[in-house]
């Protein structure tokens, strides 16, 4: 248990059961206007530091980043996790799991909401089939983030790597042909 407040870790056991608490920080800083503004987003553990901005949330090509990316990154992450534990707990350790979260920003009456998160996860698993596979998919989108985030709709497209062409580079983000049952990258 560190004491300086970043993380705090307290466990206990009663009937079998282990629980624990552990705190997390993130640090903004803004500076100027929002339209010509900028900031910096600084995560507790120091794993990441950087730049965001207005323009990074409406723009493409701006090298910062924004809420809603970040949201993506802590939702993609978290569902990756709980598939992995439930595909080792099924006895089927994922050699890889590739996640892809899509963040829908859209106007909502005077405001903006987070409307949809789109999740696409491709895995690299010896000795599974497809339907196991998708089934452990779904249940891991009741991940933490993801009950965290339940006034947003959060969809999954999963599959095995071996179903993926030959050609499909490591680097792009799978998206399912609606009802082909095929693959192809994000254009």
């Amino acid at each position: 248990m560190q004491r300086n407040g970043v993380i705090s870790l307290n466990s206990t056991i009663g009937e079998g059961v282990l629980s624990f608490r552990i705190v997390r920080s993130a640090e903004a800083r803004w500076q100027g206007t929002v339209p010509e503004g900028s900031g910096q987003i600084t995560l507790g553990s120091g794993a990441f530091a950087g730049p965001y901005s207005l323009r990074a949330r409406v723009e493409e090509g701006v090298h910062a980043t924004n809420p809603e990316e970040l949201l993506g990154a802590a939702e993609a992450g978290c569902f990756t996790m709980s598939l992995a534990s439930l595909l080792a707990e099924a006895g089927h350790p994922a050699a890889d799991l590739r996640t892809t979260a899509r963040v829908t920003l859209a106007s909502a009456g005077a405001g903006f909401n987070i409307t949809r998160i789109e999740l696409t996860t491709v895995g690299d698993v010896p000795g599974i089939d497809n339907a196991i596979f998708t089934d452990l998919a779904q249940q891991a989108k009741d991940c933490t983030v993801a009950r965290a985030l339940a006034g947003t709709e959060i969809t999954l497209e999963a599959g095995l790597a071996d179903g993926l062409p030959s050609e499909f580079p490591a680097t792009t983000r799978p998206q399912r042909i609606e009802d082909s049952g095929k693959w192809r990258p994000y254009p």
